[in-house]
């Protein structure tokens, strides 16, 4: 059977049959794990991982009170109707009958059994003997519950297709921005949205308005190479001076402290004009400022142009900064000297060789550069007014590390919208950011 002719039918993106989950069923009571079920079934194990723990029910014996999920914090009264009788009915968790009638009964499923790779009851040996509440996979149930979802998301759907929700979100991912911001940027009248998963199904599909040549990463992924073996880092360089990655302690390199930046460069051709970079690690905003060469005058030139434009919150938001070891950033008496005396503005730290991943936040930011800027690009060609205005959109891009927040909106808490101003920074609303190499319109 050739690539051309082929006659076998793909399961990806097919939901289970009723044979399947009767299949599953069966498997299960005779032991069989999630990996082999899969197996025998040729699907994933991840998809019937997710059928048996979406699917699985409680099956209710020996109804008590103390093994409710919601036993500690429940104060209901009277749930027969009947009004409290002083001395003889206090709460109905201590009545034997309310639970027979609480429609809020939850029972916890424990068990040791279940600790392991074993999720379900189905195929236990004391299953008969125990009287405990059981977790257990019914393909009856499972099929029945799948019906009433397949029609709820039809229903669904019919509303979402004829409004312009679905409009919106084609419009936001041709403009660079991802679909997962996309999503939490956009609400829909009817309040009914979709799920990242259906988003990308639906784009594939060619279901909506934008296309995969829209996403930006989708089509620039590599497989994956192979792992290498662990570098051991050059210990020397700078550990005599106390300024390594290895004297920051614990507290700071795990958590996103006031104060804290890191600081890097994004070259084009060598020997030519480049970008110098500095990220505050709490709020992610970006500084991209344009320097000739790789100097390390330029280097310190800027920072004592921020330092003065900012003053005193120069040092609030860059306190400590880690950087690696280029031949720019070697001089760091001269790049923590102060410009009002010899008093220290910054603490510099350095990361250690081939570890980029312990400034890794700068380096992220570095891909929302190169989309706009690919290496090898001549950095000579553009203005700098136009390349602070791509920084600028980067800041104004929602990121799920902020809660769906904006770097700016960040950063305009702590420092204001005036100095934000004065740095040459400003706002852009979602419904008019543009995040594709195109020209604003």
């Amino acid at each position: 059977m050739c690539q051309i002719n082929y006659t076998t039918e793909s399961k990806k993106n097919k939901p289970l049959d009723q044979f399947e989950l009767s299949k599953i069923e069966l498997m299960l009571n005779e032991c069989y794990s999630a990996t082999q079920i899969a197996v025998a079934l040729d699907r994933d194990a991840s998809c019937i991982q997710k059928e048996i723990k979406k699917f699985s029910v409680v099956v209710k014996i020996n109804k008590d009170c103390k093994v409710c999920n919601k036993y500690e914090k429940c104060r209901k009264t009277a749930i027969c109707g009947e009004e409290i009788l002083e001395g003889f009915c206090s709460r109905c968790k201590d009545c034997k009958i309310a639970v027979d009638i609480c429609e809020e009964y939850e029972p916890i499923v424990k068990c040791y059994k279940l600790s392991g790779r074993k999720k379900v009851c189905n195929g236990c040996p004391n299953f008969k003997q125990c009287r405990k509440a059981k977790l257990v996979y019914i393909a009856k149930k499972a099929w029945k519950k799948h019906q009433e979802n397949k029609i709820n998301s039809i229903k669904k759907m019919k509303e979402i297709e004829n409004n312009e929700y679905m409009d919106e979100l084609s419009a936001k991912v041709k403009r660079g921005i991802s679909p997962e911001v996309a999503l939490k940027t956009t609400k829909n009248k009817t309040g009914k949205t979709i799920s990242l998963p259906t988003l990308y199904l639906r784009i594939d599909r060619g279901l909506m308005k934008c296309k995969n040549i829209d996403l930006r990463n989708k089509l620039k992924r590599k497989p994956k190479k192979e792992i290498k073996k662990e570098i051991k880092h050059n210990t020397g360089k700078h550990r005599a001076n106390g300024r390594s990655y290895g004297d920051l302690s614990k507290e700071e390199k795990e958590n996103k402290l006031e104060g804290f930046a890191e600081m890097d460069t994004v070259e084009g051709i060598k020997g030519s004009k480049l970008l110098m970079t500095l990220i505050n690690k709490k709020t992610s905003f970006l500084f991209g400022i344009p320097i000739s060469n790789k100097k390390q005058e330029n280097i310190i030139k800027e920072l004592n142009k921020l330092e003065f434009k900012m003053e005193d919150k120069f040092k609030l938001i860059m306190g400590k900064i880690i950087t690696d070891n280029g031949c720019e950033f070697l001089d760091y008496k001269r790049i923590e000297k102060s410009i009002k005396g010899d008093e220290k503005r910054i603490s510099l730290y350095y990361a250690d060789p081939y570890a980029s991943y312990q400034k890794g936040q700068i380096e992220n930011q570095h891909r929302l550069i190169r989309y706009f800027y690919p290496k090898g690009i001549d950095f000579e060609k553009y203005k700098d007014k136009d390349i602070i205005d791509k920084i600028n959109r980067i800041n104004n891009y929602p990121r799920k590390n902020l809660n769906w927040s904006t770097p700016y909106k960040e950063m305009e808490k702590i420092i204001g919208k005036e100095m934000l101003k004065k740095l040459g920074f400003y706002e852009i609303t979602i419904d008019k950011l543009n995040m594709s190499k195109k020209k604003v319109a």
